[in-house]
């Protein structure tokens, strides 16, 4: 099988769920950041939470196209994990090592963020 020149590969056509951490969010990036993020091709949904600082985006936008975003906003961000397609993690069973170690990355971001509030 040979793909043409107009045909994507898959890999960057799949809808895939990317989790940013970005420093210094703002009660206004709570809305302002979905918009902008939301523009960009590809993009089905973001949400941000301002307390722990992450930035949860589902569609087929690259990572460098959310960190460009996000840069041009004057938010510097950092991807904490990447699912993408039927191979991603999201397809693994819970019990992989890799989805145990986002999970309890991602629970550790949650606890440095409440700890000081």
């Amino acid at each position: 099988l040979s793909q043409s020149a107009d045909t994507p590969f898959p890999m960057q056509t799949e809808r895939a769920t990317i989790v940013l951490k970005v420093r210094n969010l703002t009660e206004s990036d709570r809305e302002s950041l979905p918009r902008a993020l939301m523009n960009l091709e590809g993009v089905c949904n973001a949400a941000v939470d301002v307390l722990s600082g992450v930035v949860r985006v589902d569609g087929a936008a690259s990572d460098s196209e959310l960190l460009r975003a996000l840069s041009a906003l004057g938010k510097q961000a950092v991807v904490v994990t990447h699912t993408r397609g039927a191979g991603g993690a999201a397809a693994r069973p819970p019990s992989s090592s890799a989805a145990m170690r986002a999970k309890l990355f991602l629970r550790l971001l949650k606890r440095n963020a409440n700890c000081c509030s």
